[in-house]
């Protein structure tokens, strides 16, 4: 049985040699447990030390090195950086550490280097992915375009966006939201511009009480955000003087900034609301303090269902471009705060169709012939790829040889 001995630890400045009791350090005992003789006895550093004395001895001097192990009252100690680390069974019911060398099975956080897609032979600069169901063209080493109508789980990114986006709208009302764009202007990595966005948020951010957003990819490979925001105030768009909004942004993109520019703006920022106009005035302040570049903070002009459709195409066209470094970045994103307050649909769904309605109806009978009574057990049995196995056997043969393969393989499904 392992028994608890108690171990002093002494400031780096006091010389080796010197008493525990000559150390500046209020005197601190650190409970470590020793193994049985018989195992070769071994005492690790854990918890104990004030923050005061962590901040005056860096490093702290530890017991030993990981390299060898002393002897502290005839028992063999192993020795810890000053870093805080702790060893394996180190305190109470301390875990092991994970090994260092396993790789992450998420594939959304793949250490995969780019899309795995093959070329197509005589077609330079053209690949295919694996099915060889879509078409890509290269743009440059990092960018791929997408030829040919949306793919299936892009029908199903835009539709879940665009039904959630209804769904905001609806819950927190067309005079409560507002349209927010943010443009990257320092060529930033999804992920860093996201740090950013984040770090925003949290300090300034207090105005949006929840928010829905698009990454899109923009022409010149920067990332492009397109976000639903709500707040609490009343936004009046229907007395926002489109017109000349409308109007200004026309006169600056051909003219620049003249005496008709500014007299428009004048006009559209009168009819906004106040807190929209402060906004204004904050963003153009705080946003550059974060790198966030340029930004549009404007009510909803339409409907909810234009508002849908139009952040649903945005997405759509991000989908058919794929950057390689890019990969595992999330393209949407919901306010994780109150999402459960208005989500009412996830990208777990299967489509209405004939086809859909074949497949469910095959796969029950799969399931009866099995003996189980859903999809986790069709998996335990069949294991984790059974769907994609088993897709062409179950989409393309006719009711005679799915029967027949039913009978062979898994005995009578009827």
């Amino acid at each position: 049985m392992s028994r608890k001995v108690a171990v002093a630890i002494a400031h780096p400045s006091i010389e080796a040699g010197a008493g525990v009791e000559s150390t500046p350090v209020r005197p601190q005992a650190v409970a470590l447990e020793v193994a049985p003789a018989a195992s070769a006895a071994k005492v690790a550093l854990c918890n104990g030390l004030d923050a005061d004395v962590l901040r005056r001895s860096r490093p702290l001097t530890a017991i030993v090195q990981r390299e060898g192990a002393a002897a502290v009252g005839g028992l063999e100690v192993e020795r810890l950086s000053g870093g805080g680390e702790r060893e394996a069974g180190c305190g109470r019911e301390a875990p092991a550490p994970a090994p260092a060398a396993l790789s992450c099975l998420n594939s959304n956080n793949s250490d995969k280097k780019g899309y795995r897609l093959l070329p197509i032979p005589d077609s330079d600069g053209f690949y295919s992915d694996s099915q060889k169901r879509e078409i890509w063209e290269q743009q440059d080493e990092d960018t791929l375009l997408r030829w040919g109508p949306t793919t299936g789980a892009e029908a199903k990114a835009a539709f879940h966006l665009r039904l959630n986006v209804e769904a905001f709208i609806n819950y927190w009302g067309r005079d409560h939201c507002l349209f927010f764009t943010l443009t990257d202007e320092d060529n930033l990595h999804p992920k860093q511009f996201a740090r950013r966005w984040n770090n925003y948020l949290r300090r300034y951010g207090a105005w949006i009480k929840s928010f829905i957003r698009v990454l899109e990819p923009q022409k010149q490979g920067r990332p492009h955000y397109h976000l639903i925001v709500a707040v609490a105030w009343d936004t009046r768009p229907d007395a926002f003087d489109w017109a000349a909004f409308d109007e200004c942004q026309n006169e600056r993109r051909i003219n620049g900034p003249t005496a008709r520019f500014r007299e428009l703006r004048a006009r559209y920022k009168a009819s906004a609301a106040p807190e929209l106009v402060a906004l204004w005035s904050l963003l153009r302040k705080v946003l550059p303090r974060y790198g966030l570049g340029r930004a549009e903070l404007l009510p909803i002009r339409k409907g909810k269902e234009a508002v849908a459709e139009y952040v649903g195409k945005y997405l759509e066209a991000g989908l058919a471009i794929r950057k390689h470094s890019w990969k595992g970045t999330r393209r949407v994103e919901f306010d994780r705060r109150n999402k459960t307050a208005w989500l009412v649909c996830t990208r777990v769904f299967a489509w209405n169709s004939p086809g859909a309605k074949a497949w469910r109806k095959r796969v029950g009978e799969l399931a009866a012939a099995l003996g189980v009574p859903d999809l986790e057990g069709i998996r335990r049995r069949l294991g984790a790829r059974w769907a994609y196995r088993l897709r062409e056997a179950i989409t393309l043969s006719n009711d005679a040889e799915w029967g027949m393969l039913l009978r062979a393989f898994f005995g009578d499904p009827r």
